[in-house]
């Protein structure tokens, strides 16, 4: 299969190129720097998803397109103005090249949880099924939960000298390897409009996981829980953020703290 994959060169993205290929298909990941292909065999193509520019040459040929593009903001507005931009740009090229799947990565509990990046996500959710009607190509949308790497990104961003604060989240992360291999699994059974959930294996406090990679990597600082407030705390006391049904991946939180570290 021809993929091309939105976001590519982002986190989730890189892994599900190099699980595509070791598989078999044909991945295209999408930059806005200029066509090559890599010294390792990556194949660049230039394409922007807020202007457009680009994209039909990048979708020419392709069987699916995947879109894991992300934005660095938690604000609404500008959150929701890339995702549904880049999204109606997406399907106009696919529409004229023929490209059969249009698949989206969101979030499990993005339509419960009250979060500003949330909204934007479930934004672009409807933005999906909008243009898919419009333009006739199927779509898939695949909602995950956290990734384990959610305990690295917290150590990072919620460190304040030698204390993190972890917000209390009840997940049920999952490995990127998992996640990977679950798009690939939607893509060859077509279009599905809402494809089955995936979790991890087994549920897990962010305060927990934050501190046992910290245990590894820098045991010299204090991780404390920052409880949530309000309908937050609601939504995530009562599961919100986790998969009530779905598929399940099998790789553990130890095994990615293994790897990761």
């Amino acid at each position: 299969m021809d993929l091309l994959i939105a976001g590519g060169t982002g986190t989730s993205g890189r892994v599900l190129a190099r699980r595509s290929a070791a598989a078999g298909h044909r991945p295209r990941v999408l930059t806005r720097g200029s066509s090559h292909v890599t010294a390792d065999g990556q194949h660049l193509v230039h394409g922007d998803l807020t202007t457009g520019a680009g994209l039909d040459e990048a979708v020419d040929g392709v069987d699916a397109v995947v879109d894991l593009s992300n934005i660095s903001t938690a604000r609404y507005q500008p959150a929701r103005a890339f995702f549904t931009t880049a999204t109606d740009h997406l399907f106009a090229a696919e529409q004229r090249a023929g490209v059969s799947h249009h698949l989206t990565l969101s979030i499990v509990g993005v339509d419960r949880f009250p979060s500003a990046y949330y909204r934007a996500k479930l934004d672009q959710e409807a933005a999906v099924t909008a243009a898919s009607t419009r333009t006739g190509v199927g779509h898939s949308i695949v909602r995950v939960t956290q990734f384990h790497d959610f305990a690295a990104l917290v150590l990072q961003r919620f460190r304040f000298g030698r204390l993190v604060l972890a917000p209390l989240l009840h997940s049920q992360p999952v490995h990127l390897d998992d996640v990977a291999d679950h798009l690939l699994a939607v893509l060859a059974d077509g279009p599905a409009g809402y494809a089955p959930e995936l979790g991890g294996p087994q549920p897990l406090d962010v305060p927990d996981m934050v501190r046992r990679y910290a245990r590894v990597v820098d045991p010299t600082v204090r991780v404390l829980p920052a409880p949530l407030l309000g309908a937050a705390r609601r939504v995530n006391n009562a599961g919100g953020l986790r998969p009530a049904t779905g598929v399940r991946g099998e790789r553990t939180f130890e095994q990615w703290l293994t790897e990761a570290t």
